[in-house]
């Protein structure tokens, strides 16, 4: 178990447990014991796989413009954005989402990741006033479906006015991402919440707060599919996760030169597949002459199947082979037009 999972708060810990958590090797809570199954359905789920962590001090905004893809000042209008740390060839390295903080940005990140992402930074933060450290103290549930504004205002909680907007108590964050809300709160608050949350929703984990990425078309950097992906790979350019005037950062040349000069070759897409094999990030999709046509970003099992997003070339066609043998795929619905269709169709 890594050590940013060490620093999860004990109480909460124990009530997932105690809810029938069933964990992986990294200690993150994939389900409380049911399989995941619509991504529309009112469901209040445990974001055991993220990790939050605190960037603070007088320099922490303008550190993080110069690191990354989105444009940070935009978050202090109360907004999230998605950003990527980005190699010297322009892949994303690190993914995780920025948000207003009373005094400076939090960063929620993938857990697995999240050791990574204080490592690439800090190589850079010695000259900044400016400090990156788990959060020890907040944890994050995750609430979908049609119920889901409801619920909140009937919790006495804050409600975003729209799409990427923060709303913020004083103690408790919420944010609107996608089809769903993420709630931002300390442990004690969130023990007392998670009843009148799961009162009218099914309960679940990191598995279906993935499922709901998965249908919001939202993609992150996971380990075995780093430095792979430009950020508009990613959908990235479609989603508020890339700037193309913010100014200058680590990758920057290769992201404008693509968007500006390039031709992007690959786009990911949301897959679905029958039986119970989901893969993990990275994994090479061939077509039937052994050709590499894509990767796997993320893969979950559904109690309908597996449901993922993954790169795909735009030429790839027919079958996708996997060790040899064809994943029987069809394609399903992301939120958003990619540009190379919408061209296409006229």
């Amino acid at each position: 178990m890594s050590a940013i999972h060490d620093t999860r708060p004990k109480a909460w810990t124990a009530l997932l447990n105690d809810a029938g958590a069933r964990r992986d090797q990294d200690g993150i809570a994939r389900d409380l014991g049911t399989l995941p199954d619509d991504p529309g359905a009112d469901m209040a789920f445990a974001c055991d796989h993220l990790q939050l962590l605190n960037l603070r001090g007088p320099d922490a905004a303008t550190f993080l413009q110069g690191q990354v893809t989105s444009d940070v000042r935009e978050v202090a209008a109360q907004r999230s954005r998605l950003a990527m740390h980005l190699s010297l060839k322009g892949r994303g390295l690190v993914s995780f989402r920025v948000l207003p903080a009373e005094d400076g940005l939090d960063l929620l990140v993938p857990a697995t990741m999240a050791a990574s992402l204080q490592e690439k930074l800090g190589k850079y933060m010695v000259f900044s006033k400016a400090t990156l450290t788990p959060d020890t103290q907040r944890i994050v549930i995750g609430l979908s479906g049609p119920n889901a504004a409801d619920t909140l205002s009937g919790a006495g909680l804050p409600l975003p006015r729209d799409q990427d907007a923060c709303a913020s108590n004083g103690t408790i964050t919420v944010v609107q991402v996608g089809s769903r809300y993420l709630i931002i709160a300390p442990v004690e608050d969130a023990l007392d919440l998670w009843p009148s949350l799961t009162d009218d929703h099914d309960t679940g984990a990191a598995d279906h707060a993935l499922l709901a990425d998965i249908a919001d078309g939202e993609g992150h950097v996971l380990p075995g599919a780093e430095d792979l992906f430009l950020p508009q790979v990613l959908n990235y350019d479609l989603i508020h996760g890339v700037s193309f005037n913010k100014g200058c950062y680590t990758g920057q040349e290769v992201v404008a030169r693509m968007k500006f000069k390039g031709q992007l070759k690959q786009r990911m897409r949301r897959l679905q597949w029958e039986g119970d094999r989901p893969l993990p990030p990275g994994t090479v999709l061939r077509n039937n002459g052994g050709q590499a046509v894509g990767e796997i970003v993320v893969s979950v099992l559904t109690r309908r199947g597996v449901q993922a997003l993954a790169v795909l070339r735009h030429d790839a066609e027919g079958p996708l082979l996997v060790d040899g043998l064809p994943l029987g795929h069809s394609p399903a619905p992301l939120p958003y037009a990619l540009p190379e269709e919408a061209s296409a169709s006229h």
